[in-house]
């Protein structure tokens, strides 16, 4: 609307500059011709600058559209990557206890308990392995998003939540190898895998076992801790992002 009405005030001008030309001429009077030509330079270049600050306007709402799109993706995925972080949180926790438990049993002695010791002791095989939905910075960086997002707080705090998820990842990928370089070698010929029989119970009591429930223990427990801290940042850049969308309808 803004648009058609400046045109239309700059047609009018030229049309009436126009007329005066033509009277000017007429009337063979060079000066005053010349202040006329002035002034048509003048509102055409008042137009063109016009334009192109109409054009800037239409490109900063288009670029703020583009950002606000970003924004609420962003979102999306970091909250679908928080209820699954929950999960894997909550399935870590309850395996740490039960190995903790196990941990009591052995150092008790406890060979009432034998055929509970082998199954927790089976148990070892299961740990927690957080499948974020996307790699956030990195594909907002590769896609070329990122320069469109504005706000560099937020940009740092995915950056720093990307940080997180790799170390989280990182001590699973430990968790993992420990389980196939320890677990698996000192469980084989204790446990028939089949009927869960204890085939040497002794082995169920012994030192090297309770080394590796410790071992799996303090894992655990560090894992459980990054965990926290992800959960923590992604309700950060969430907050964030809720403050830049509402901030700036």
């Amino acid at each position: 609307m803004t648009s058609g009405t400046e045109e239309n005030k700059r047609a009018f001008g030229l049309t009436l500059l126009r007329r005066l030309r033509r009277r000017l001429l007429a009337e063979n009077n060079m000066g005053r011709y010349l202040v006329y030509a002035v002034g048509e330079i003048f509102l055409v270049v008042v137009g063109i600058l016009i334009a192109l600050q109409i054009n800037n306007w239409n490109d900063e709402r288009k670029e703020r559209k583009e950002e606000q799109i970003s924004y609420g993706n962003i979102r999306q995925q970091l909250l679908d990557d928080r209820k699954e972080l929950v999960k894997v949180k909550d399935f870590n926790s309850y395996y740490s206890e039960v190995y903790k438990y196990a941990s009591k049993i052995i150092s008790s002695g406890d060979r009432v308990k034998t055929d509970s010791l082998a199954y927790f002791a089976m148990m070892l095989s299961q740990f927690s392995d957080f499948h974020r939905s996307g790699t956030i910075y990195v594909t907002l960086a590769s896609s070329g998003e990122l320069k469109i997002l504005k706000n560099t707080e937020i940009t740092s705090a995915i950056q720093q939540l990307e940080t997180t998820y790799n170390f989280a990842n990182q001590l699973e990928t430990m968790h993992w190898e420990l389980i196939t370089d320890e677990v698996s070698p000192e469980l084989k010929g204790v446990i028939n895998y089949t009927d869960f029989e204890v085939i040497k119970p002794e082995r169920l009591y012994g030192v090297e076992l309770q080394n590796i429930f410790f071992e799996i223990i303090g894992l655990s427990s560090w894992k459980d801790s990054v965990y926290s801290q992800a959960l923590s940042e992604i309700d950060r850049v969430i907050g964030l992002i809720d403050e830049e969308l509402n901030g700036r309808e």
